[in-house]
């Protein structure tokens, strides 16, 4: 039996070409293909929700929340 996944929110799962350009698009975040791999491999971004064929698939909201926690804030500059 294969394994079934469930969505209880409506929104389309993305490729990680489309999570790209959908970052870069709603945060103006420069986010690479490579970061995303290497942040899941390191458990830091979120988990895929799918895997379709050899493609991994993750949430929108999820991939947004998650690139908005790289972005920091500079420290104040001292006179």
């Amino acid at each position: 039996m294969q394994d079934q996944v469930i969505h209880n929110d409506d929104a389309p799962l993305v490729t990680i070409d489309a999570a790209v350009e959908l970052v870069r698009e709603r945060t103006g975040v420069p986010i690479t293909r490579s970061r995303i791999h290497k942040d899941s491999a390191r458990g830091i971004a979120p988990k895929q929700a799918a895997i379709y064929g050899r493609r991994y698939l993750w949430r929108p909201a999820e991939i947004l929340d998650y690139a908005k926690t790289l972005v920091k804030t500079p420290p104040e500059a001292t006179p």
